[in-house]
């Protein structure tokens, strides 16, 4: 097991490429949530993984905004681009994506059980992706789905499945044409739900632990990157910097004190829940420094 350190407060939010900006539910599986409907339940099964729900502090208390060099910013006036959210006035967010999307989305069903302010869409859709869209087609559902919804922020994670060819070509994984196609897949998922104050936060994939899954962090994260580290109304996240600082996949993390903090799952690909709840800070602090 790889054991390295993390500063919690600091490594997260050094992590979060940022783009300030002048400026129903997803599909059948997709659900809304008021924070009053949500039950004190732990949301039996939605763990996949079986770890053990905690509660990780706030991203959003710690030092943020104190060191230029946590952010990317594309704008000199820094004008919010959300409203501040309340318990009777909260901010409508969806999260969705593939498996991995499960991270975040586990992260905002506690966040929301604890905290006021959210009105909270789920769409998470295990074994999907970019590429794949024979098999379920992302840009075709967030349009029809998504797209014209009430969502405030929407949080995208997808990737995990995406090293393979693309039916009709090109087939061979990582190469030119393959990133110049993937990339105009990700530039249309951008252009289909860039509105006038939504914000944008794509949640890059992790460092894997499967040899054969190895190099697609690196070249998929370089390509979403690319296109919401640019646009006025996006967040880019650096999800394996998170939970693998040392740039490769490791089982734990170690806190500033000294605590080990197991935030990958055995598979080598998902996140446990304390990982999941990492991501979860850098997308709420992300949001916080949006909010006016």
């Amino acid at each position: 097991m790889g054991r390295m350190k993390l500063r919690i407060g600091a490594c997260v939010l050094s992590v979060i490429a940022m783009c300030w900006v002048a400026a129903g539910p997803g599909g059948a599986e997709g659900k809304e949530t008021e924070l009053s409907a949500l039950s004190d339940s732990r949301s039996a099964g939605f763990d996949p993984w079986g770890a053990t729900h905690h509660r990780w502090p706030s991203l959003v208390d710690l030092h943020i905004g104190q060191e230029e060099h946590y952010y990317y910013w594309s704008r000199p006036n820094q004008r919010s681009l959300l409203r501040e959210r309340t318990d009777t006035n909260p901010l409508n967010i969806w999260v969705g994506g593939d498996s991995l999307a499960g991270g975040p989305a586990l992260g905002f069903r506690e966040l929301v059980r604890e905290e006021g302010g959210w009105v909270y869409t789920e769409d998470v859709r295990k074994s999907t992706g970019v590429v794949s869209d024979w098999y379920f087609d992302w840009r075709k559902h967030l349009e029809e789905e998504v797209a014209d919804g009430p969502y405030e922020v929407i949080v995208l994670s997808i990737g995990g499945n995406d090293w393979q060819g693309f039916r009709g070509g090109p087939t061979e994984k990582g190469s030119a044409e393959w990133a110049e196609k993937y990339l105009q897949r990700i530039q249309e998922i951008f252009q289909i739900l860039d509105r006038p104050g939504r914000l944008l936060i794509w949640v890059g994939m992790p460092h894997f632990k499967v040899p054969f899954m190895v190099p697609l962090t690196d070249v998929v994260n370089a390509i979403t990157r690319e296109v919401f580290s640019n646009g006025e109304r996006s967040v880019w996240v650096n999800a394996a910097s998170i939970v693998s600082p040392g740039g490769a996949w490791t089982k734990h993390v170690m806190r500033e004190n000294g605590e080990l903090l197991e935030v990958r799952t055995d598979d080598g690909t998902h996140y446990q829940s304390s990982g999941a709840r990492l991501i979860t800070d850098a997308v709420v602090a992300a949001v916080a420094l949006k909010t006016g």
